[in-house]
């Protein structure tokens, strides 16, 4: 093996452990207990619905209440807001967006201000709205000094946990943020499966009728769900050597640009079941009585637990599918970076006519994805609600989905730097996701 090859071996080696590092790096911080509070007073609001979705993006520390308690929740939602806001919204928002580098800078900034307010905001309110529905048992000194600190400490936790995910996208494998996600939902499957086999328990016995069932569905959506993360739409190419594009012959025939049948991946999911937790945070920042009417408002629109909640889930689904498919793939930039290349898509004038054509293609792709998105996250959970109600998030396709998406980038990318780096042998037997 050539000097060449061991560097290029050894280099995605790298990859992997420093994925592989900084995720245990993160495991272990969600055992830092924040100072100041009883975390046995968790086990009284368990099925609380809005901590039951913010535990989804704690990364796994939420149950002990850990300095990781928020994960990224605060981070996703200040991420959502910006995005939506430059979407011609907010005029200068919209400038930035469209000045490259730069203007991603700005943007990355503003988000991390934002993050910073939103974040310790949160954190005084999970604090506050803990405490009062446990019956006031939660924190040791009821004071604001308390919860000045506790916001503190747990925002500290929100800025770790994006600095942690900025350095596996930089130097590790698939985008940082969704690989801790992923990582924190998987650390939770021995807790849901036992939650499910508690749930098909009586006293008669294991109802292994409705086990079989759910394992082959099981099963069955995850070998779905590899098929369309795989699927992609083959956009010709053509280059040419000369001015005339449209009519040089001096092309190539396997030119393409690959665009995936799910163009955003699992982020429109991470991003609809942030929104939901949204609402939920302010009832429980400004402690909203059970009873009153706001609460319930927020209940049946804003909860898995309830149709309509579950509809607007589905709803948010194929609406964050479209938006972000456009950010995504920027087809202004995709347009004038095919020109610069002396490229053209067959047919399509170069320029402006390609950006209409390719935000058009991008649209007919959403179709189906975002469909698909919304039915796998909405009709797991509709089925499972029906064998036992906490059992809604656990059993949930939102779940499966973030796992096998993820996984599957992460697949991806290892076979494209096995391929650019020259060493296409190496770890042979890892599963092929061209």
């Amino acid at each position: 093996m050539s000097s060449t090859k061991k560097e290029n071996r050894k280099n995605l080696l790298k990859r992997i452990g420093i994925t592989v590092g900084i995720l245990l790096i993160y495991d272990l911080l969600t055992y830092v207990t924040i100072p100041g509070v009883d975390p046995r007073q968790l086990s009284k609001i368990t099925n609380n619905p809005a901590l039951t979705m913010m535990a989804m993006f704690s990364g796994g520390g939420f149950q002990t209440f850990s300095l990781m308690s928020m994960g990224l929740s605060a981070y996703i939602s200040s991420q959502i807001i910006v995005q939506l806001m430059q979407s011609n919204v907010i005029p200068i928002l919209t400038e930035w967006s469209q000045e490259g580098e730069i203007g991603r800078k700005k943007l990355t900034k503003l988000t991390r201000w934002l993050t910073l307010i939103l974040g310790f905001v949160q954190g005084i309110g999970i604090v506050a709205s803990i405490n009062s529905l446990s019956q006031f048992g939660y924190a040791v000194d009821n004071s604001w000094w308390t919860y000045l600190v506790i916001g503190t400490l747990l925002t500290a936790g929100t800025f770790l946990a994006m600095w942690f995910g900025d350095q596996i996208t930089q130097y590790g494998l698939g985008n940082g943020i969704s690989v801790i996600i992923m990582a924190g939902i998987v650390k939770r499957l021995p807790d849901m499966a036992k939650s499910f086999y508690l749930s098909v328990s009586t006293s008669a016995g294991v109802k292994w009728d409705l086990v079989v069932i759910t394992l082959v569905l099981l099963v069955v959506l995850t070998a779905i769900i590899i098929w369309f993360n795989r699927s992609e739409y083959r956009l010709p190419v053509q280059y040419t050597r000369t001015a005339n594009r449209l009519t040089d012959n001096t092309v190539s025939k396997d030119s393409y640009l690959p665009l995936k049948l799910i163009v955003p991946g699992v982020v429109p999911v991470i991003f609809a079941s942030s929104i939901l937790t949204i609402p939920q945070t302010i009832m429980m920042f400004v402690q909203a009585k059970s009873d009153s009417v706001a609460a319930r408002i927020v209940n049946d629109f804003f909860s898995l637990n309830s149709p309509s909640g579950t509809v607007l889930y589905g709803i948010l689904i194929v609406l964050f599918t479209y938006i972000y498919s456009l950010v995504q793939v920027e087809p202004n930039k995709l347009a004038d970076n095919l020109s610069k290349q002396d490229a053209y898509i067959p047919g399509v004038w170069p320029g402006d006519s390609t950006a209409i054509f390719v935000k058009n293609l991008i649209y007919d792709l959403d179709l189906p994805g975002s469909a698909f998105l919304a039915l796998i996250s909405v009709v797991p959970l509709i089925a499972s609600s029906l064998i036992s109600p906490s059992l809604e998030m656990g059993l949930s396709g939102s779940s499966l989905l973030i796992i096998v998406g993820v996984l599957t980038d992460m697949g991806r990318q290892i076979e494209g730097l096995k391929v650019k780096e020259g060493f296409s042998d190496f770890m042979s037997l890892t599963y092929s996701f061209k």
